[in-house]
């Protein structure tokens, strides 16, 4: 399994952070092109690892500012878990249970929700694989949130 720090430093995350830098005006959908093929069920132009709050702003954000068309996020859970508001939780002002809901709700719209957890990265190929035996491969660049 390849270290979460060599994915990170990798020329996709590079590559990431110049898209954020550059904004939504000036971003447009031709510079997310892969000449990969987008026809297969299992390949995503970005593909998110994690669907915390950072993992689904992240998707939203490639989704509409940046344009990636097929954008999807790994996540095994099916409730997801606010956790700004724990704060709140432990001070007594919110109960608990408004803290969680279905990750299904969640997902942004255009986003594909893959219910599995990553077992294996391999960032030369560009591609994860998930505990249910299917490989997921990426086009432009991987999001992981943890």
């Amino acid at each position: 399994m390849t270290s979460l720090a060599s994915v990170v430093s990798s020329s996709r995350a590079r590559l990431f952070a110049c898209f954020l830098r550059l904004g939504s005006q000036q971003a447009s959908p031709l510079q997310l092109h892969t000449g990969a093929s987008l026809a297969a069920k299992s390949h995503y132009e970005v593909l998110v690892l994690g669907g915390g709050s950072g993992g689904i702003t992240m998707a939203a954000r490639m989704k509409r500012k940046v344009g990636a068309e097929n954008v999807a996020i790994v996540e095994p859970s099916e409730t997801h878990f606010y956790q700004p508001i724990w704060t709140l939780v432990g001070a007594g002002a919110k109960p608990l249970s408004s803290s969680g809901r279905p990750t299904a709700n969640v997902i942004p719209s255009g986003v594909e929700w893959i219910k599995a957890r990553v077992v294996d990265l391999d960032p030369d190929k560009n591609c994860i694989h998930t505990d249910d035996d299917k490989k997921v491969t990426t086009g432009v660049l991987w999001l992981l949130f943890t």
